[in-house]
């Protein structure tokens, strides 16, 4: 019996060594299996990153400049009405903002609208501050933009109320605005706000500082300076009426045009001429509103224009649509419309007007 129960005790000793020799080679091989599958090749393929300038957090995202804060990037930006009187001359800040947009109020007066990234950019002195309209205030809202301006026509309160624009307005808010009373005008043509006042302002009134997704990067920019395709325009006449003509003339040293307003060098309240990289008339349909102030109003909803910079230019189509939508550029193939880096001075003209407004 002792002897069985050896033997017995070894067949069974064997077996399980067995068990486990035949476990541990299929764990082995499991294990190479792994391996094989997890092994990175000794020669990676190379990735080339790309890079769009424009939306790089150093860019700003109304100029295309390098050096922007990228804490700003978000932000939303700023519009401030600026009067062009000849009385508002010469005004405050004028050659301070990134973009500078122009059109006419009424009277063949025109009015601008100086356009921050935004609003730690504004300058210490701005103005003269004055009034919105209606149009003014479709523009801003296609930016999602924070409107300053003094006043307003029946039409641009009816817009706000109706939009919900985020506005700062000298009627209502006196503490952000102040008089010059340094100048022999009259009171409306005195009127001027500052950085700190609007910031201030902003923060008061609880106003939203992030942009909306959809309203980031509303330009596209190239990496470097281009020339454009359809000719060379060494001066360019931005016609809007008897009251307000332009001359921009191209300077080869700095590729800048500088600004000319009825004949006379146009500069600001620092004796510094207006100047820009960009130069873009957008025309647009007038119609008159048929009241006793001569108001107007213009329809921004598409039409086609010019795009001047580097001593060339090239002709354009622009589109806004609906109210809240962005303006948007595009060259002749409908491409969206790519600038040079740099600030930008865009006129929305009466399509009245087009045949003087030339280039040479």
């Amino acid at each position: 019996m002792a002897n069985f129960r050896k033997t017995r005790f070894t067949k069974i000793l064997s077996l399980v060594l067995a068990l486990i020799f035949i476990v541990g080679t299929f764990a082995g091989c499991g294990g190479d299996k792994e391996e094989e599958t997890t092994t990175v090749p000794t020669t990676q393929p190379t990735t080339v990153p790309t890079t769009s300038p424009y939306l790089s957090g150093s860019i700003n995202p109304l100029t295309g400049e390098a050096g922007y804060d990228e804490t700003l990037l978000k932000n939303r930006p700023v519009f401030v009405s600026v009067e062009n009187h000849k009385d508002a001359r010469p005004q405050w800040g004028i050659t301070s903002a990134d973009i500078v947009w122009e059109m006419e109020a009424e009277g063949g007066i025109t009015r601008m609208l100086l356009m921050y990234a935004d609003a730690s950019r504004l300058p210490d002195k701005v103005g003269p501050t004055r009034s919105a309209r209606h149009y003014f205030v479709e523009l801003v809202e296609g930016f999602d933009a924070i409107f300053v301006h003094f006043g307003g026509s029946p039409q641009a309160y009816n817009a706000m109320s109706n939009h919900g624009t985020d506005h700062i307005d000298g009627m209502s808010d006196g503490n952000t605005f102040s008089r010059d009373t340094s100048r022999n005008v009259s009171s409306e043509h005195r009127a001027y706000t500052t950085k700190e006042k609007v910031v201030a302002a902003i923060e008061r009134k609880e106003f939203r500082t992030t942009l909306e997704e959809e309203y980031l990067n509303p330009f596209k920019f190239n990496s470097t300076t281009k020339k454009l395709p359809d000719g060379n325009c060494n001066e360019m006449v931005v016609d809007f009426s008897n009251y307000a003509t332009y001359t921009y003339t191209y300077n080869a040293e700095d590729n800048l045009y500088y600004s000319s307003l009825n004949g006379s060098a146009f500069k600001d309240s620092d004796g510094n001429q207006q100047n820009f990289t960009n130069l873009i008339i957008c025309y647009v349909d007038k119609s008159s509103l048929g009241d006793s102030k001569g108001r107007i109003s213009l329809d921004l909803s598409e039409g086609n224009g010019v795009y001047v910079s580097n001593g060339t230019y090239q002709n354009i189509t622009w589109k806004k649509g609906d109210y809240s939508d962005m303006m948007k550029l595009y060259d002749a193939d409908g491409n969206e419309l790519s600038l040079n880096a740099g600030r930008s001075y865009i006129a929305l003209v009466s399509s009245s007007k087009e045949s003087s407004c030339t280039i040479s």
